[in-house]
């Protein structure tokens, strides 16, 4: 949990990158209503799932935080009063196969496991993951996005030069040198089981700064990160030129929907979201959904997504 939570508080600090803007708001905690990011295409055959778990009737709520959330869920910088991002793209699509509408509840990421017992909404979904912690009091959808962690590198890096992103890496190939990331991030534990890397961790600057400017080897980043950051994957990102990703994600990781453990509505709930969940893997929605923000990639097909 620690680690998640200092990755929240890192995309919060973020500033500028590159010409990039790191969307905030200083909107307080209300219900922001989502939708028009995305068209997804449902199945016009598909059977409407029903919602009989909701609190609402008719109002998928969904915990989250926006402000640095970028690409998960985050305010549009042109329009602050609307919410983009991947998640905000997958809560429509659920809501639409339901017949239902979606709405983020608007929570600082460290308070969204409370709020959730208090019952302030009907799940989380801001790049939730499983862990022990999280057990004893949640209950978890099936995975709906798969991601691992990125090596990124200096475009004109020589060292480099014959890397792609379709190449197998693993630790062995940043041996020997100096690579940065966020001080608690996961990938700082994983880049501390090789001895034989110098890790230079980061809080709260950004190390893909020091990268650019030559003063790092590599950074090692969550994959959803790497896009948005790098690739320019989404509305209001930019592609770095400086910057490339090589080799495919490793040390995989899955993100999942949270209920309240113990409540009959939420389980309900939770076999409700499963069944829409597996509709949107086999229609193609998800995947349309993870191309746009430049996020897909072979280890969806792992979890189901066609």
């Amino acid at each position: 949990m620690a680690s998640q939570l200092r990755r929240r508080a890192f995309l919060q600090r973020a500033g500028t990158l590159g010409g990039l803007l790191i969307a905030g708001s200083a909107i307080p905690e209300i219900l922001v209503a989502c939708g028009g990011n995305v068209q997804t295409p449902v199945s016009s055959s598909a059977t409407t799932i029903a919602s009989e778990g909701l609190k609402q009737p008719g109002v998928l709520q969904w915990g989250a935080a926006a402000t640095g959330g970028a690409p998960y869920v985050f305010h549009d910088p042109t329009n602050p009063t609307q919410l983009i991002g991947f998640e905000v793209d997958i809560a429509d699509a659920l809501a639409k196969l339901m017949g239902i509408k979606a709405k983020m509840v608007e929570v600082e990421y460290p308070q969204l496991e409370q709020a959730l017992q208090s019952g302030r909404f009907d799940l989380i979904m801001n790049g939730w993951e499983i862990n022990e912690d999280r057990k004893k009091t949640e209950v978890f959808s099936q995975p709906y996005y798969r991601y691992g962690q990125q090596i990124i590198v200096r475009s004109d890096d020589k060292r480099f030069a014959d890397k792609t992103e379709n190449d197998n890496l693993s630790l062995k190939d940043l041996e020997g040198l100096t690579v940065g990331t966020g001080a608690g991030f996961k990938a700082a534990d994983i880049l501390a089981t090789n001895p034989k890397i110098k890790v230079k961790t980061y809080d709260p600057d950004l190390p893909l700064n020091d990268l650019a400017l030559g003063r790092l080897d590599a950074v090692f980043l969550d994959y959803p990160m790497a896009t948005y950051y790098v690739l320019g994957g989404g509305p209001t990102s930019q592609k770095n030129p400086k910057l490339k990703p090589i080799g495919k994600p490793f040390e995989s990781s899955d993100y999942v929907i949270a209920f309240l453990k113990g409540d009959a509505n939420a389980l309900k709930l939770k076999g409700e979201i499963d069944q829409a969940i597996s509709q949107l893997k086999k229609d193609g929605t998800l995947r349309k959904i993870y191309e746009r923000w430049k996020m897909w990639n072979d280890q969806q097909a792992e979890i189901g997504i066609q």
